[in-house]
């Protein structure tokens, strides 16, 4: 059972709440009045005998769990032992139980001013009220609930589930939640720990006290926004962290911990935000400053509930962003999500999957499996529950963060396509509503973390080259077609993978631009010549997917969304290109031959 319990400063209000007759029904009273009005005069009789006393009203509910069903009498027996537990016994009160809910619940209606005149003590109230609800569970044989002193992850607020109720969105605390529980699963060193959420673009600042030996705090930093350990429960602090077995050893963790103290210090943390992408200004709407605390998008840090935690979908902020790689080697398909330069700790074992939450593979000293480490915390943290996985909150900036993938995925492929301008479009997910962006390619590179900001309110990032070109963009590829592409000598100047198994392919045709109808009639001869040609194929797109973000047009599977991935980025001319283009010419005049001929014919004919 639960108590949630609130003080205020009127009656009226809460009594023609509690009284809805379509609502409830009065099972317990010690009061004369049976209308609001009649009621609200009374509660003020007592009221008035400490006329100084702001907040004289106390509106508790008592919550029953799902499925359970307790009759009048019983409910009337567990308000009054709540009553007498908090020191209420001599006040007046009115107890009201609702029927509007599927949940069993009653409201209590009290005036903290007691008959004699004196207020009755809320000194420690939450705290003796959680310990007084564990009893009646037990006297009653109740539904146990777990002690918030024995739970290690602060469950969400009203703030929170009323904000991801209406956005779809996690806020930043519960990311960050997500993202250290997977990181810490299977994880027996500090080190091991700091480096998989450094490979998701989560920071932590350290304190360290004792010359090092003991790591006394630890608060994390997702995109801009500061947390201490405690904020998201106790299971995050350093001692929390231990009794999860990810234990710090002075001699095996200091010189990790003293190297991300240099770099928080250098300003290392501190994210691009600084001014909007050209020509955002009006759109940037709140923006984070180096550092900052939690806001109400966030989830409140003190787990007090924000009565207005945001409104329309420009104003909102956080949840879970994109977190991409971006330095895979080129040669491989799916190189990206196998190699980091960062460096690791030692291997663990693979452990076994448990509610929900596999372990993870520690690093290696060569960083090999950070990559996939990466990838796994992604999959095993997804979104809040029904809702998608987007991006999180930075403004735009002139230059990327330090370990910003999306940025480094941004500049691969954009480097690799080799335009000097592109089209960027923004395209609502929920409403379909598309924006575009005629920018040169540094402007491109510069825009990333206001890309990522718009990415977070559920826009998808899309991009073609402006103007005309030599490339062919070809879509609904699987990993055979790609290596089909290679084994023919029309190797893409880059790949994409925009859900887990399907690709698009930049492959350069020429690198001189190629009118706009032989582009389109080049890649699909060149996608039926290979033999990859089939219904379920889009053949030479119009645009392609910006890798280092999070594809938002899509049903959730496997509980996530899928993300934007850059699997290739060499960048090179087709090898077999220039002898395609030619015998694709060359065809084409022969089959206009006819044309031409019966033209010169009919011209002919008039002639004579």
């Amino acid at each position: 059972m639960i108590a949630k319990a609130v003080k205020g400063r009127g009656f009226r209000g809460a009594l023609a709440y509690d009284l809805n007759q379509e609502k409830g029904r009065v099972i317990d009273t010690n009061m004369g009045g049976t209308t609001p009005r009649d009621l609200a005069k009374e509660f003020g009789e007592v009221r008035s005998l400490r006329p100084k006393l702001g907040k004289a009203v106390l509106h508790v509910s008592l919550s029953a769990a799902p499925g359970e069903r307790l009759s009048d009498e019983q409910w009337r027996q567990v308000a009054t032992r709540y009553l007498h537990g908090m020191g209420l016994e001599n006040n007046q009160y009115i107890v009201t139980r609702h029927i509007d809910t599927e949940h069993e619940h009653v409201h209590l209606l009290v005036n903290r001013i007691r008959f004699d005149g004196d207020v009755t003590s809320d000194s420690h109230d939450y705290r003796r009220q959680e310990v007084l609800m564990r009893a009646i569970e037990r006297e009653y044989d109740l539904q146990r609930v777990a002690p918030s002193i024995d739970v290690q992850r602060h469950a969400p607020t009203k703030g929170e589930i009323e904000e991801g109720l209406r956005t779809g969105q996690p806020s930043t605390r519960q990311r960050l939640q997500q993202l250290c529980d997977a990181a810490a699963k299977g994880c027996d060193s500090f080190t091991d720990y700091a480096a998989r959420l450094e490979a998701v673009d989560v920071q932590l600042v350290h304190v360290v006290q004792l010359e090092g030996r003991k790591l006394s705090g630890l608060s994390y930093v997702l995109d801009g926004v500061m947390m201490k350990g405690s904020d998201l429960g106790r299971g995050y602090s350093p001692m929390g962290l231990a009794k999860r077995g990810v234990g710090y050893d002075k001699e095996r963790d200091l010189e990790e911990v003293s190297r991300r103290i240099e770099r928080s210090q250098a300003g290392v943390i501190e994210p691009a935000d600084r001014t909007p992408a050209p020509s955002e200004a009006d759109q940037r709407g709140r923006t984070g400053s180096a550092v900052r605390t939690a806001g109400p998008g966030d989830g409140r840090a003190d787990r007090r509930d924000e009565s207005q935690p945001g409104a329309g979908p420009t104003a909102q902020q956080g949840t879970e962003r994109a977190i991409q790689g971006a330095s895979g080697g080129s040669g491989e398909i799916v190189a990206q999500r196998h190699a980091s330069s960062r460096e690791g700790g030692r291997a663990t074992g693979a452990g076994s999957v448990a509610d929900g939450i596999a372990p993870l593979p520690a690093g290696r000293a060569d960083g090999s499996d950070d990559g996939a480490a990466r990838e796994r915390i992604l999959a095993l943290a997804g979104a809040s529950a029904g809702g998608p996985e987007l991006a999180g909150r930075k403004g735009g900036s002139g230059t990327a963060a330090v370990g910003d993938r999306s940025a480094k995925a941004v500049q691969r492929q954009v480097t690799a396509i080799s335009i000097d301008r592109f089209v960027l479009t923004l395209v609502n997910s929920k409403t379909g509503v598309q924006e575009e962006r005629h920018w040169h390619k540094e402007e491109v590179l510069k825009s990333v973390a206001w890309l990522k900001r718009m990415n977070a309110r559920g826009y998808d990032i899309r991009i073609r080259p402006d103007g005309e070109h030599g490339l062919a963009l070809l879509g609904g590829l699987n990993k055979a077609d790609v290596r089909v592409l290679h084994e023919r000598g029309f190797a893409p100047a880059a790949v994409v993978e925009i859900t887990t198994g399907q690709y698009e392919a930049w492959v350069k045709l020429s690198q001189k631009p190629l009118a706009e109808p032989v582009r389109d009639q080049a890649a699909q001869g060149l996608v039926r010549g290979l033999g990859i040609y089939s219904a379920a194929k889009t053949i030479s797109l119009v645009e392609g997917r910006l890798a280092g973000f999070t594809k938002q047009d899509v049903q959730r599977t496997s509980g996530r969304h899928p993300f934007v991935l850059l699997a290739e980025a060499e960048g090179r001319l087709a090898p077999a290109a220039p002898a395609y283009l030619a015998k694709f010419t060359q065809e084409k005049v022969r089959a206009q031959e006819p044309r031409y001929n019966g033209q010169r014919a009919r011209s002919g004919g008039r002639g004579r």
